[in-house]
């Protein structure tokens, strides 16, 4: 099920030319997006169903995982055409236009601060010579360390998206 409440950024657009018409273009790019997993063309959703923040979108990817929401949007456009090859094929202008968004689930919030806690409780509790509000706060500057790794954005959807618009720009 997909999660209403993901914010959606913008998170790229790249500019190309083809002669490949429209549909074969959006093919392709939904062919990269199927390595990563469910893609949902425009006909497939209802735009209700969709993050608020999605926009009007061709392709949407839905890779969510059991502790986060990931998700990417593709919205491509025809620019028309701008000349012919040597054969006589019309070369298009394309822009794809990419949003990506993604948090964390409750459950995963819910394991940061279980961490956090077990880290200060363990801390108070360690019978050592240093004063305990010492040891306290030496066992909760890692597990604040950690808790904020497990809740921050996913650094994988960017570097996706990053990989994406170089396949999309190469592509003729």
């Amino acid at each position: 099920m997909i999660d209403r409440k993901v914010q959606m950024m913008d998170a790229g657009m790249v500019l190309f030319q083809t002669e490949k018409p429209f549909g074969t273009v959006l093919g392709g790019i939904k062919t990269e997006l199927l390595k990563y997993g469910k893609v949902l063309r425009r006909n497939e959703f209802n735009e209700s169903e969709l993050p608020e923040t999605t926009g009007e979108c061709d392709l949407f990817l839905d890779w969510s995982a059991p502790l986060r929401k990931r998700y990417i949007s593709v919205r491509l456009e025809d620019a028309g055409t701008v000349g012919k090859t040597g054969d006589g094929e019309e070369i298009h202008r394309y822009a794809a236009c990419l949003k990506e968004g993604n948090r964390c689930t409750a459950t995963r919030l819910v394991l940061a601060v279980g961490l956090v806690l077990l880290c200060g409780i363990t801390g108070a509790i360690i019978p050592c010579p240093v004063p305990h509000w010492i040891m306290t706060i030496l066992c909760l500057v890692p597990g604040l360390y950690l808790a904020f790794k497990l809740v921050e954005p996913s650094r994988k959807a960017q570097k996706v998206v990053k990989e994406l618009l170089g396949i999309i720009r190469q592509a003729r």
